[in-house]
């Protein structure tokens, strides 16, 4: 299959040797360039030619980790091979597979596909099974290593990814400048996250800069402490979000200055 990139991915070079790569449905990934290899942060929704869009940009073996087991990052697993995701979230991944889940939400999309996009291949992709990684693990590209940070909350198995040689935290779904997205069938209960992002904070020290799976620029780390603030301020009853409907159904919804949280009461 192939595709006009130009439609589909908008690309910047945030730091020499690090992309930023947003699609048309506003799924980050990032390819990360080392000496020996690159690192591919999570694939988006597959619904364009992403592997030649890497392709064009570095020319050394590519490894393909996932923040998480969501659709919206995983999609796009089908066009790598070297795939590696935190055991915890591979059965979810796995059912973004399925020729009818993918027939359903191939659904969303049809409006916005190039003429050219096969939907039959899209429906019918399958992977290779993942490896997997676990809190410390370490992607080493060389002249750089990123290292996996556990971050489960937003799914049971959410990582972030940390280049300390930029300065970088990658960190999927679980710290965003948009709505941190708690009140899925997938999250776990705000304790859980919030122990979580604390533990994510103790490498504070380490990057100055958040490039998440939805915003479309770099995220201050000042959203860490604000949401370490307030989601122990929402677990104590100090604070309580407001009721808003979410394309995920209705959510309290809770707006911090540099950011906010969808989370249900029933999941604390």
């Amino acid at each position: 299959m192939s595709y006009k990139n130009s439609e589909w991915f908008n690309l910047d070079e945030v730091k020499d040797g690090v992309w930023f790569i947003s699609d048309k449905t506003g799924a980050n990934c990032y390819l990360v360039e080392g000496e020996t290899k690159s690192l591919l942060i999570d694939t988006g929704w597959g619904l364009a030619n992403l592997s030649g869009q890497v392709r064009s940009i570095t020319s050394l073996p590519v490894d393909v980790v996932f923040t998480h087991g969501h659709p919206d990052h995983v999609n796009g697993a089908f066009q790598f091979s070297d795939l590696y995701i935190k055991s915890e979230d591979e059965k979810l991944m796995e059912m973004f597979y399925d020729k009818e889940t993918r027939e359903q939400i191939i659904n969303r999309f049809k409006e916005i596909l190039a003429s050219d996009f096969s939907i039959d291949d899209w429906v019918n992709a399958q992977i290779t099974k993942p490896s997997h990684v676990s809190d410390g693990y370490i992607f080493d590209l060389g002249n750089r290593q990123l290292k996996v940070i556990e971050c489960p909350g937003h799914t049971a198995g959410s990582i972030c990814l940390l280049d300390t040689m930029d300065g970088i935290l990658f960190s999927g779904d679980s710290l965003l400048a948009k709505p941190v997205l708690m009140n899925l069938e997938t999250s776990m209960g705000l304790k859980t996250y919030l122990n979580s992002i604390k533990y994510v904070n103790t490498f504070a020290n380490n990057f100055n800069m958040i490039l998440s799976g939805h915003d479309d620029k770099p995220v201050d780390p000042i959203i860490i402490e604000e949401l370490i603030c307030g989601v122990s301020d929402i677990i104590n009853g100090k604070i309580e979000g407001k009721v808003e409907k979410t394309r995920f159904g209705d959510a309290l919804t809770y707006k911090f200055e540099h950011t906010a949280i969808n989370y249900n009461e029933d999941c604390l």
